[in-house]
Order: structure tokens, then C-alpha cells, then sequence
């Protein structure tokens, strides 16, 4: 009897001590797993400050060169800017292929809020000329702006052309749709007609 008992308590130390080492095993586990999360959060928020860091540094450094083409441009000298003129020899370039003053983002690249690429859309538009609809300096450089094409009026194009190096080779570096919202769309369509029957450039 007394041996049944001692074996019982033996084998209830035993399972005791395993329990206590489950526990310590799993708390271990824990620590090191939200450790572990903690610290990739860390690091993700370290690298989008870091990100940020460096685009405020480049929009800086991009705000001590001369105006690209400024707050209050006429229509002949947006026309007549080497930048917007790059764009319709980027435009060309893509059709035939060669694809030289295109940046490969330019052509592939999607956006979460915009459709991005000139893979994306018909080339239809790209031979066709267009109106500048709006342009302007880019905080990072270059110049942006927005053009419909007279031969496809049906949408309109966000673009930015940047220079290299602040005095090299122009380059498109991006390209996205910019359409109307459905409830805008007679409106839209109303108001590229208008721009590109007033426009005196085309390209």
C-alpha cells in the first residue's frame, strides 16, 4: 500500500515538473514571438521614416534648381518646354519599340490609386497627338502634368518627365491614367473638346 502511494506521488512530481516545463517552454515562445513582432514593426517603421527622410531630402534638393517651368507658364512655352516635348518623343519611342527616354516603371508599373504603364493602355493613343491639359514643376523633379489625346478623347494621362541628374537626358518616369469619375464623365468629355478645339499646340 504504502509503495502504491509513493509511486503515485513519484508519477504526480513527475507530470508536475513536465507541466512546469510546458509552461516555461510556452512563455518562452511568447516572449520571443512578440519579441520578435515588436521588433519587425520597428524596423518597418524605422524604414518608412527612413523612406521619408530621403524623399523630403531629394524634394529639397530639387527646389534649389531653377523653375522647370514654373507657376504661370504661357500655352507656347509649355509647348516649347523640353520636357513636354521629351514626352512625345518618349510616346514614339515606345510604339516602334526602342523605348529610349523610357524608364521601364513608366511601362510596367501599376499604382494602388491609379492605372499605371503605357503597357496598359492601346498605342492607338500614343499615335495620336495630344492637348496639354495642366502642367507643372514636380516637387522631385522634372515636370508633371496631364494631356488628352485628340484621336481618343475618351480618358485623360498623368505624366512626369524627369531630367537625369539635374542636366542630362530627359526621361519619362511615369505614366498613369487619370479618367474621369462615372458621374463626371459628360462634363469631362465637354471639357476636353473645349481644350483641344482652343488649344493652338498640339504634339
Amino acid at each position: 500500500m504504502k509503495n502504491k502511494i509513493l509511486a503515485r506521488i513519484k508519477k504526480h512530481k513527475i507530470i508536475a515538473v513536465l507541466l512546469l516545463l510546458l509552461f516555461f517552454v510556452i512563455l518562452y515562445a511568447s516572449v520571443n514571438f512578440y519579441k520578435t513582432k515588436n521588433e519587425a514593426v520597428y524596423i518597418g517603421d524605422s524604414t518608412r521614416r527612413d523612406e521619408e527622410k530621403i524623399a523630403e531630402a531629394i524634394k529639397y534638393a530639387e527646389s534649389q534648381y531653377p523653375p522647370r517651368i514654373g507657376k504661370y507658364p504661357t500655352e507656347k512655352e509649355i509647348y516649347e518646354s523640353p520636357y513636354i516635348k521629351h514626352l512625345r518623343t518618349a510616346l514614339n519611342s515606345y510604339v516602334n519599340g526602342t523605348n529610349n527616354g523610357v524608364e521601364e516603371d513608366a511601362i510596367t508599373a501599376t499604382n494602388n490609386d491609379m492605372k499605371c504603364g503605357l503597357g496598359n493602355f492601346s498605342k492607338d493613343y500614343y499615335k495620336s497627338k495630344f492637348v496639354i491639359l495642366d502642367a507643372l514643376d514636380n516637387d522631385y523633379g522634372g515636370v508633371q502634368g496631364y494631356i488628352a489625346f485628340i484621336d481618343k478623347p475618351d480618358t485623360g494621362f498623368w505624366f512626369w518627365v524627369y531630367r537625369l541628374e539635374g542636366d542630362g537626358e530627359y526621361v519619362l518616369r511615369a505614366f498613369c491614367e487619370k479618367p474621369p469619375l462615372e458621374e463626371d464623365r459628360v462634363i469631362f468629355k465637354a471639357y476636353i473638346e473645349d481644350a483641344i478645339s482652343k488649344s493652338n499646340y498640339h504634339l
